[in-house]
This record gives structure tokens, sequence and C-alpha cells, in this order.
């Protein structure tokens, strides 16, 4: 096993913003931790949705957390309310497809919410009234957290101003959609950060 940090975020009741309010250290089993046990599971039954439950309890540790995370990859392709899949997404229905939605390190599904939450943020920048020169330092900086951290504190001051305000103009739908990539680059802007004046 091998301990991470995790940042820890809430939404604010009153900016409906994420802010990180603190870390943990959390203990991630690695396959290592669990091949011989996934290896040698013996099933005793079959459970209510017709899933083996195994002899071992972390044999059904890893059953559970590869179940949940295919419903919640599943319910993340529906449209709210509804049990219709929204235009242009796929249930996975194979390990190919199933490895593309949830490869680490920005793959898949976390690929596709990070292109739609900098387009949505490219969208309101240009509802800003600036130059389009302004727009794209803006939208490279959102785009690119490598270039943010390079960046001078007092461009990462503007920015997390700018992440702030596109935060609020969004719908509590889409703030909780986003909270990951936008708690991400909110972490980089809020570092060293200056007063923050118009670009």
């Amino acid at each position: 096993m091998q301990n991470v940090i995790m940042a820890v975020s809430k939404k604010s009741e009153v900016t409906k913003k994420y802010e990180k309010v603190g870390e943990v250290a959390i203990t991630v089993p690695l396959l290592s931790d669990i091949a011989a046990i996934v290896a040698g599971a013996k099933e005793k039954e079959r459970d209510e949705e017709g899933l083996p439950v195994y002899e071992a309890d972390e044999a059904n540790f890893v059953q559970s957390a590869i179940l949940a995370y295919v419903k919640m990859n599943a319910r993340n392709k529906l449209i709210p309310g509804t049990a219709t899949v929204k235009d242009g997404l796929k249930i996975p229905t194979n390990w190919e497809e199933l490895c593309a939605e949830g490869t680490r390190g920005g793959n898949g599904a976390a690929l596709a919410l990070a292109r739609e939450v900098k387009e949505e943020f490219a969208k309101w920048a240009n509802t800003l009234g600036k130059s389009a020169a302004a727009v794209k330092v803006l939208t490279d900086y959102f785009g690119n957290k490598t270039a943010l951290a390079l960046a001078n504190a007092d461009h990462k001051g503007k920015m997390k101003a700018y992440i702030e305000q596109f935060s609020e103009s969004l719908s509590e739908e889409q703030l909780e959609r986003y909270e990951r990539p936008l708690t991400s680059i909110l972490e980089v802007a809020s570092s060293n950060e200056a007063g923050a004046q118009d670009f």
C-alpha cells in the first residue's frame, strides 16, 4: 500500500465556489497488494444483481470498487433525471472502452471533461469585452497549468479572480461537474498571487 496526499475542497454556500480547505493522507492499495487475492478469489454465491460474492473480503472490496466505478461512469453519461444517454456518448461494454474512460493521467473521460471546461471558459472569456490578445492569454493560462505556474504573481492573481468569476457564472450542475479541473487550476493560480487588476 502507498500513502498519498489528497486535497479536500468544499463548496461555499455563499459563493457556490469550490475552495481548498486542506489535505489528508490516504492509503491506496496497489495492484501488487491485491494480485494474489484476486487471482485466488473463490466465489461462494451470487448477489441480487447476479454478480459474484467471494470468500475473501479483499476480493469483494475490489469487485465492489469496480462496480461502483462502472455505475458512476454510466450515470455521468445520462441526461440528468432520465435513463437516456447523452448525445454522442456511449456506456462502455468492453475493457477497451472502459479503460479509455478511466485511464489515469488525463485520458478518456477526464480528457473530455478538461476539454469541455476549457471550451466553456473560452466562451465566457469572449463575453468580457477584452481584446483578442487578452482573451488568448486568459484561455492559454486556463488551459495550461504549467504556463500558469510559471507566470508572475500578478498574472496568477488576475487569473484567480477570472476563474472565480467564471465559476460564479456556472449552473450548479456545471459547478459540480467541473469541480476537479476548477479546483486544480485555482490551486495553481492561488500560489504566490498578487492583487488582481485588468489584463
